[in-house]
């Protein structure tokens, strides 16, 4: 589709005043040199969505959202990975401008992207792209990730939440602990977790250690939780003569912190090829990140064409773009846990959706 044929507007979720969201009819902007427009098919809710809004990073007349999956409808000079109709997942930093994802078409740099097998349903690619960002980003600092992990090494995922960091882990030959609730133990088994512990136990880092056998503890930890008493508890499962590194999803307070541990905060916005001021820190672009990010998301596609990589379970919000103001609300009331594990702030019963991703198909908007 050249630019000249694409339509001039499109619906979108916008933020209002009240910092509610409702669809609005905004411009479709062509896409520039090294730039790719795609039409949405499904959009996916991350918990970053609704935090945006309310810590206000995103202000009223901006969009918000970040994972899509759809088909490319227009390409920029001297884009030449992709080509007009392929099926590709994304994500963007959700904010000013046109790079947002609960929208109709999102504008987007050309790389990274993954290229949908067709095996895969755009609602499953959808849950794939920040969240395996995410996890593959924990994994590189953590680790000499991607490659395969030396003997016997164990990796501490704090919340099963993270099913990306599961599985990568274990594509990487880690033997792979978790914590989640009795409930979602066969879930996270399923996607690669040796061993799985109970948060709600007392002696659940009795329990990680005790896994570990005559190694006495974890190797690193990736914390998907990052609040509440979870990295206090992880880091107690690190064994004392290992590497002692703990990532980190969430910036911590200095004093809270263990001298013997290296902490770090993961930020997947680095795969995406430009300078990165986040929670009050500056980090450079690095290419090797971006190269890396590039190379990483071919890995993915061909994962998901043979089967060894699995898209988040998944629960399809009706309305479409209509239905993201309720999905935020939902999220933002702890009615809904991407997680498998849960914040330990608040460890109150409440009824939720656990262990599903919400995603929203753009045809379903009024």
């Amino acid at each position: 589709m050249s630019p000249t044929s694409l339509l001039k507007t499109q619906k979108a979720s916008i933020v209002q005043k009240d910092l509610t969201c409702a669809v609005e009819t905004i411009p479709v902007t062509p896409p520039g040199p090294g730039e790719v427009l795609v039409k949405n098919n499904v959009v996916a809710q991350n918990p970053t969505d609704w935090k945006s809004i309310e810590w206000q990073r995103i202000k009223p007349g901006q969009s918000t959202g970040c994972d899509f999956a759809g088909v490319v409808a227009a390409v920029g000079d001297g884009v030449t990975n992709v080509a007009v109709g392929e099926r590709v997942a994304g994500w963007c930093r959700a904010g000013g401008g046109d790079m947002s994802s609960f929208r109709e078409y999102t504008l987007i740099a050309a790389h990274p992207l993954i290229k949908i097998p067709d095996n895969v349903s755009d609602e499953e690619a959808a849950t794939l792209p920040l969240a395996i960002a995410t996890a593959a980003v924990g994994l590189r600092r953590l680790t000499n990730y991607p490659q395969a992990a030396p003997y016997n090494r164990y990796v501490l995922v704090w919340g099963g939440s993270c099913l990306y960091a599961i599985q990568l882990a274990h594509l990487s030959s880690y033997k792979v602990i978790t914590t989640a609730s009795p409930k979602n133990h066969e879930l996270v088994k399923k996607y690669g977790a040796d061993v799985v512990v109970d948060y709600h136990a007392p002696d659940a880092v009795e329990q990680i250690i005790k896994a570990t056998g005559k190694q006495g503890g974890v190797d690193v930890v990736f914390d998907a939780i990052s609040e509440g008493n979870s990295v206090e508890l992880s880091t107690k499962s690190l064994r004392a003569n290992g590497p002692r590194k703990v990532g980190v999803v969430l910036p911590l307070k200095e004093d809270e912190l263990d001298p013997s541990v290296e902490y770090t905060l993961i930020l997947c916005s680095l795969l995406l090829g430009s300078d990165v001021n986040a929670f009050g820190r500056y980090n450079p672009r690095d290419e090797r990140d971006y190269q890396f990010g590039i190379e990483f998301y071919e890995q993915v596609a061909g994962w998901l064409r043979t089967g060894q990589l699995k898209g988040n379970p998944h629960t399809v919000q009706p309305g479409g773009l209509a239905g993201v103001q309720d999905g935020l609300a939902f999220m933002k009331s702890g009615k809904v846990r991407l997680d498998t594990s849960s914040s330990l702030r608040d460890p109150r019963p409440r009824p939720h959706v656990s262990g599903t991703k919400l995603v929203y198909r753009i045809a379903d908007t009024p």
